[in-house]
C-alpha cells in the first residue's frame, strides 16, 4: 500500500511542487547574498510602491472623515487587506512572468514549458516563487494589517484569523484567474495581446482600493461578480469587520460569495487555458522573442 501511494501521479506532483518550491527560495536567497544591494533596493522600491498604493485613499479618508460607509480606521484595515493581497501576488507570481502569462504566451516562450518533464500547472506556481525578495509587500501588509486592527479594538480569535488568510488567499486566486482569463486571448493574437495581462491586473490595481460602501446594489453587484474587483479587498474587509454591505450582498456571509466567485474564476481560467494550449499545439507560435526570457 505504502509503494502504491508513493507512486500515485499526485503524490509525485506534490513532490515535485515542494521540491521546485524549495530550489527557487535557495536560488532567490542567492540572489539577495550575491548582490545584495540591488536586492534591497528592488525591496525599498517595492515598499515605497506599497505605500504609495494606500497613502492616496488614506489621506482622503482622514480628510473627509471616512469613505463609502467606512471611518479611516476601517480603511485603513481595507488598504492592508489589499496590500496582503498584493504581497502574496508578488511572492507567487512576480517572477519569471508567471503573473504576466500572456508575455510568455505572446513571444512564444511557452515551448520551454512544455518540453519540461514536469506539468505546466507545477511550472507556473513555482516559476514566479520569490520569498525573499518579493516579501515587502507582504511583510508591509501584516504590519499594516496589525495596526489597523490595533487601532479598531477588533477581538482577533483563531477563526477570525483562519478567515481573514483565506479570505486573502480567495482574493489573490480572483486576481490571478481573470488575469490569465484574459491572456488566454494571447494564444489567438500574440503579437497583440503580448501585454494584455497587465491590463487585466491595472483593473484591479487602480479600483480595489476604493470602498464601494457608497454605490448602488446594482453596481455593488457588478463590481463583486462580472468585474470583481470589489471581491480584491473591499467585500472581505467589510465582512471581516461586520459591516455587511447593504443591498443584494446584505445577507450574504464569508467565504460564501468570495470563495464561490474565486472557484468559478479559476475553474474558468483553468478550462480556457487548456484550450488555448490545445490551440497552441495544433497550430504553435508566430513568434518567438527572446526579450524577458528567463
Amino acid at each position: 500500500m505504502a509503494g502504491n501511494y508513493r507512486n500515485n501521479r499526485h503524490f509525485q506532483n506534490l513532490k515535485t511542487l515542494f521540491r521546485l518550491l524549495g530550489v527557487y527560495t535557495k536560488m532567490d536567497l542567492m540572489w539577495f547574498l550575491r548582490d545584495t544591494r540591488y536586492c534591497l533596493l528592488q525591496i525599498a522600491a517595492d515598499t515605497i510602491s506599497a505605500a504609495a498604493a494606500v497613502s492616496g485613499v488614506f489621506l482622503l479618508s482622514v480628510q473627509f472623515g471616512g469613505i463609502g460607509g467606512m471611518n479611516k480606521n476601517e480603511i485603513l484595515f481595507m488598504l492592508s487587506y489589499a496590500t496582503m493581497v498584493d504581497g502574496v501576488f508578488m511572492i507567487f507570481f512576480a517572477g519569471s512572468n508567471t503573473g504576466s502569462i500572456s508575455r510568455v504566451i505572446g513571444r512564444g516562450q511557452l515551448d520551454h514549458a512544455v518540453i519540461q518533464p514536469v506539468p505546466i500547472w507545477i511550472q507556473l506556481i513555482t516559476g514566479g516563487f520569490s520569498p525573499v525578495s518579493g516579501s515587502s509587500m507582504l511583510i508591509c501588509g501584516i504590519a499594516l494589517s496589525i495596526y489597523s486592527i490595533y487601532n479598531l479594538h477588533l477581538s482577533v480569535s483563531t477563526m477570525w484569523i483562519a478567515a481573514y488568510l483565506f479570505s486573502v488567499i480567495c482574493s489573490t486566486v480572483i486576481i490571478v484567474s481573470v488575469t490569465y482569463i484574459i491572456s488566454c486571448l494571447a494564444f489567438y493574437a500574440p503579437a497583440a495581446a503580448e501585454e494584455i495581462s497587465e491590463v487585466a491586473r491595472d483593473l484591479f490595481t487602480s479600483l480595489k482600493s476604493y470602498p464601494l460602501g457608497g454605490t448602488s446594489w446594482l453596481w455593488q453587484t457588478v463590481f463583486c461578480t462580472i468585474i470583481p474587483v470589489g471581491l480584491a479587498a473591499w467585500f472581505p474587509s467589510s465582512v471581516l469587520l461586520s459591516q455587511m454591505p447593504n443591498g443584494v450582498f446584505g445577507g450574504v456571509r464569508f467565504p460564501a460569495l468570495t470563495a464561490a466567485v474565486a472557484a468559478a474564476l479559476l475553474i474558468a481560467a483553468t478550462l480556457l487555458f487548456k484550450k488555448g494550449m490545445n490551440y497552441y499545439a495544433k497550430n504553435g507560435s508566430p513568434r518567438y522573442s527572446g526579450f524577458g526570457h528567463r
